[in-house]
């Protein structure tokens, strides 16, 4: 810049009320910086080296936080200055400046800003008040943008206390509706009573009783009681759809293994009265004591 075109715009400035000479003084002695777009000219935190004055474009004071959202406070003009607050406080940066197009600036050194503030109490004083304006204005910023956020907030809560509310409502209409559907507390707590061999084949002759074997597969293919239908944990809720969707509830079933099984028979028993069925029974001694009494048995045909 030429001197006069920094007379002309200290002449524009907060420091129009200086006496001409001294506006002369300082058009003479100060210097100047050109900022391309977006380039930063001091970052919050920087020491407080100088005073800037804008001649022409703008520049955007902001603050950015260390989760890197921004906080906007100003964008300045032709005209107007910035950075004047760490140099009345003597603190570091407060908040960032960066050009949003090409910025012609007026920069004051540390030492000729205090000198004018040392010369000029009633500069001084204006600084102040407009700090304070400043700061009174960051504030209702700060306050607004933390109003936003609570309701932001409440706003997220109640939508997801909503969805969770919708999809617990479908979930139970859901279940409702399924007729396969699972009780939302276990009717009981004790594990399925055990039904002797003789008491089992009573039903079993009169067709009263559905038996389920629970030994895996291999060994049903070897042999089982006649009829029996093959439901291992793994298969339980396919054979379960396949076999048991239109079962009475209050159907007798009685599970069975072998002896070393009978961990397996408990957990199948206790999973179809988990599923609603409430005459379930395991079998005392499982298929061996079955055949012992010469029940009917179906075997390979290889054997």
């Amino acid at each position: 810049m030429e001197f006069e075109e920094f007379r002309i715009s200290l002449k524009n400035s907060v420091l129009r009320d200086l006496p001409p000479e001294e506006i002369d003084e300082l058009a003479r002695t100060v210097k100047s910086r050109v900022a391309g777009p977006d380039e930063v000219i001091f970052k919050k935190g920087d020491a407080p080296d100088a005073f800037y004055i804008i001649s022409s474009g703008r520049v955007r004071i902001f603050v950015r936080h260390e989760d890197r959202l921004e906080m906007e406070l100003s964008v300045c003009g032709p005209g107007e200055h910035f950075g004047e607050v760490a140099l009345l406080t003597g603190e570091t940066r407060t908040a960032s400046a960066i050009s949003v197009d090409e910025a012609h600036l007026i920069v004051l050194t540390k030492e000729q800003f205090d000198r004018l503030m040392r010369d000029h109490p009633d500069l001084s004083r204006n600084f102040v008040r407009q700090v304070r304006r400043w700061l009174l204005r960051d504030q209702d910023i700060i306050t607004q943008e933390a109003d936003a956020l609570i309701r932001s907030s409440r706003l997220a809560w109640r939508d997801f206390v909503l969805v969770i509310g919708i999809s617990v409502l479908l979930a139970i209409t859901f279940n409702i509706s399924n007729p396969h559907r699972i009780p939302f507390v276990p009717e009981r707590l004790d594990p399925a009573p055990s039904i002797s061999t003789v008491a089992a084949m009573e039903d079993y002759r009169q067709g009263q009783t559905l038996i389920v074997d629970a030994m895996p597969g291999n060994f049903y293919q070897q042999r089982h009681i006649k009829g029996a239908v093959n439901m291992t944990m793994a298969l339980f809720d396919f054979v379960y759809l396949m076999s048991f969707s239109e079962k009475d509830k209050g159907t007798k079933i009685v599970v069975y293994g072998n002896t070393i099984s009978r961990p397996y028979d408990l957990e199948i028993a206790d999973k179809l009265l988990l599923h609603g069925y409430r005459n379930v029974k395991v079998l005392d001694g499982g298929l061996q004591a079955w055949e012992a009494k010469g029940y009917p048995v179906e075997k390979e045909a290889s054997e």
